[in-house]
């Protein structure tokens, strides 16, 4: 694998990409091309606005799925956020096969907190495992293009950071499987997004209302959705086991 000019690591074994997510005056361009952030749904599902660099990083995040989306075949991406590092030694290319292989859309490789997670199997010396909650944070994740196709239908306006939306797996099918240990670190340097809200404005009585109740109904899909994907996780385990995967 070469770096290139571009920060895009092509790989000769599979066609996947590696694409540095930077957001650094992304909002400009993201008006510009008419993308639409909106300030009531973030105060109401939220708490609070979005910050300008928050809305950059997600509207980073979807300008690279977009581009994703439109492949008419498979293909494969890694994005990393530019203040990951990423183990050099670590064979990603085979992580497609892994993937293929286990019906695996998407597959995190780093998170922010140890969420409640379920073991799936084994490979080596690395672990399967699926979050059954947000672990939060979009440093390093593969995603085909299929699935990309899929999270993009679901979202509609930006109202939330990009970690909470992509984490939402019971609304989107972005299901939070992850090789543990993580291949890749996040540097120890204070973040880049700024999360005060340049829009002054705080949720109402109405919104929190409807907020309650609107979290009623997520932490019930979500519950529901981690005991539809027992089955699934029975498969993956099975078919990687087949694979003999080892990291």
């Amino acid at each position: 694998m070469q770096w290139n000019s571009n920060l895009v690591l092509s790989s000769s074994a599979f066609p996947i990409q590696f694409v540095v997510n930077a957001y650094v005056q992304i909002w400009s361009r993201f008006q510009s091309r008419g993308g639409f952030y909106n300030n009531t749904e973030s105060v109401r599902f939220w708490g609070r606005g979005l910050s300008k660099s928050e809305i950059g990083c997600a509207a980073s995040h979807l300008s690279i799925l977009t581009e994703l989306a439109k492949s008419r075949q498979e293909n494969w991406l890694l994005v990393i956020e530019d203040d990951v590092f990423l183990d050099p030694s670590f064979d990603y290319g085979t992580l497609v096969r892994l993937c293929k292989t286990s019906r695996i859309g998407y597959l995190r490789l780093y998170a922010r907190h140890a969420a409640r997670s379920r073991h799936i199997v084994w490979l080596g010396q690395r672990e399967l495992i699926r979050f059954k909650k947000a672990p939060m944070g979009t440093q390093a994740y593969l995603i085909s293009s299929q699935k990309a196709r899929s999270f993009l239908e679901t979202v509609r306006t930006i109202s939330r950071p990009i970690d909470w939306e992509m984490d939402r797996f019971w609304a989107n099918g972005l299901y939070n499987y992850a090789l543990f240990p993580f291949p890749c670190l996040e540097l120890g340097s204070s973040s880049s997004v700024n999360k005060q809200s340049e829009f002054d404005k705080r949720p109402s009585v109405y919104d929190r209302v409807v907020w309650f109740f609107w979290k009623s109904k997520e932490a019930l899909r979500r519950l529901l959705t981690n005991i539809y994907l027992l089955r699934q996780d029975a498969v993956v385990r099975k078919t990687s086991k087949q694979g003999k995967f080892e990291f």
